[in-house]
């Protein structure tokens, strides 16, 4: 009998064993207990097995494995089966360092009690990390633990969500046995990536107006303090526009809950002809704080919302004098000519689905202009308060055929009343309507659409610069826009819809290094301007480099 009894007890062990190395080489073998005690009680009437510990799963998730061996005689061996069936349910839904006890005990009308360890990570150890703070790894990696039953898979989950953080290269983990019988220990070896960057771009995205070539200069830090904070400075430049801009934003919880602070100004004049001879200057002042939860997020989705207090002050001069070029903005013989200011609450919120041919992102964005920081109220027209709603949609999905993605995305805005120009949508450009000018379109309300193909078609390396395998890759882009605007309680523009059909190239010259040109066909006509500039014939580019 005890020869037969450790002959089970080792083919069950070495079963264990062989499942526990498939689950995860670092990890805890099931605890167990010395329960051998009960072979010498022979068969046993069992009325109901009572469990104790077991938080992770009721007993009715257990009952399948618990009912056949209730209400009968059992021998000492399926006493031991049921124990290691039990084991076995925790390991194959990932919780691998809990496990099943039998105590001896005294049996009391037909109950067996059985005792379920639920292994828990004790400890978490950072190495390898220089500026970023261990404790802040360690609170992001307790997010698979903390005060609940280990599980494996729940864990990997979460070291990957480590991997893909901002401040992160590389993640190595291993679990290992803690002090106390249950208890795991995590060692995480991490590698940074480099806190500061630099990134240049140099395109066409602005209005002639002002200048349409563009020059974009950003400089960040991402770690600055070894908190995960970064400062972000940018300066933007055209033949009539300075534009800089400062923000810096802070994660203040585990789960990523963040403070962003911003502050923009923008000085621009008038350079097209005849109206650059006019003197027309704008200056346009912007702050905000915001914060931002993901409310879940795992590889696969992410939900979060964000709320944004934001003051805009504007400020527009002809011939040195205030000027009301839009309706709502007061004219040089009132009070604060040419000025207005709003403030504006934001509460955006926003859905990615990640998959592993397609992404799917939403964001809804409803604004409240307040009567906060004396903004601008007028008795008719629009001034600083208003509500307005944005929709946003993109869709992003990879094809077998050809190797080529399709790209959709839509934007919807509503307005319960007119806007002045700084809340105004625009349509037109780049961005929205490509074969267009930037921002032809300005209106309260409107919708921009644009549906594009992307297929690789070669390979163009550039000496000394596309090194890697994937580098040079060169896509065609046939593209298709539209876009619609209206306005609430005033004339629409005419035309209120454009739209347009083109093909555009885009080339990877390495991972740091991309450029893109876009060529766009008007299919409506619009009312031409004085000074020619190539957003007129259709042509959109842009070419960007990260330095370090």
């Amino acid at each position: 009998m005890n020869k037969k009894f450790m002959s089970v007890l080792c083919l069950m062990s070495f079963l264990l064993f062989v499942a526990i190395t498939k689950a995860d080489e670092n990890t805890l073998p099931p605890v167990s207990g010395d329960d051998t005690q009960l072979s010498s009680l022979g068969k046993v009437f069992v009325r109901k097995f009572r469990l104790e510990g077991n938080t992770a799963f009721s007993e009715k998730d257990f009952a399948p494995i618990l009912s056949p061996f209730e209400n009968r005689e059992i021998t000492a061996e399926e006493l031991q089966e049921v124990k290691n069936k039990i084991t076995r349910f925790y390991i194959d839904n990932g919780y691998i360092t809990s496990g099943a006890v039998i105590p001896d005990q005294k049996m009391e009308d037909g109950m067996i009690t059985m005792k379920i360890i639920e292994g828990r990570l004790t400890q978490i150890n950072v190495s390898g990390n220089k500026r970023l703070r261990s404790g802040y790894v360690k609170k992001r990696a307790e997010l698979a633990a903390g005060n609940k039953p280990l599980n494996i898979n729940t864990l990997q989950d979460q070291l990957k969500l480590i991997k893909q953080d901002p401040h992160i290269d590389t993640v190595n983990a291993n679990l290992s046995p803690g002090l106390k019988p249950g208890e795991s220990q995590l060692d995480i070896e991490i590698e940074e990536l480099r806190p500061y960057h630099l990134s240049m771009r140099f395109n066409n995205h602005n209005s002639p107006n002002i200048g349409a070539y563009r020059g974009e200069f950003e400089l960040s830090h991402n770690n600055l303090t070894g908190l995960g904070d970064s400062l972000t400075a940018q300066y933007d430049i055209t033949e009539g526009l300075d534009d800089y801009s400062i923000e810096y934003s802070i994660p203040f919880t585990r789960r990523d809950t963040t403070l962003t602070l911003k502050t923009d100004r923008a000085d621009a004049i008038v350079v097209a002809e005849p109206f650059d001879k006019l003197n027309i200057e704008s200056r346009t002042k912007t702050y905000s704080a915001a914060v931002r939860h993901p409310f879940f997020k795992n590889l696969a989705r992410e939900i979060s919302a964000e709320i944004k207090l934001e003051k805009r002050d504007s400020e527009i001069k002809f011939t040195d004098k205030g000027a009301a070029f839009s309706e709502g903005v007061p004219d040089y013989n009132q009070e604060n000519s040419g000025q207005t200011t709003v403030s504006v609450l934001r509460v955006s919120q926003e859905w990615v689905e990640r998959g592993m041919a397609q992404v799917i992102a939403v964001r809804s964005t409803f604004s409240f202009g307040l009567d906060l920081f004396n903004p601008t109220i007028n008795d008719t027209g629009p001034d600083g308060r208003f509500f307005t709603w944005l929709g946003q949609f993109q869709w992003l999905r990879r094809f077998d055929f050809l190797n080529s993605q399709t790209l959709f995305r839509t934007d919807f805005r509503y307005s319960d009343k007119p806007l002045l120009p700084v809340e105004k949508f625009s349509i037109g450009g780049a961005m929205t309507v490509r074969g267009y000018r930037e921002n032809q379109i300005t209106t309260d309300n409107g919708w921009a659409s644009s549906l594009e193909w992307r297929v690789p078609i070669m390979k163009v390396k550039f000496p000394w610069l596309s090194k890697a395998q994937t580098d040079g890759e060169l896509q065609l882009c046939p593209f298709f826009d539209y876009g619609s605007g209206w306005n609430t309680d005033n004339p629409d523009p005419s035309p209120k819809d454009i739209y347009s059909i083109g093909l555009g190239a885009r080339w990877a010259v390495n991972k740091d290094i991309r450029a893109e040109i876009y060529w766009g066909k008007s299919l409506k006509s619009v009312e031409g301007s004085d000074e020619h500039d190539i957003q007129d014939d259709g042509i959109h580019f842009q070419i960007s480099a990260d330095i370090f």
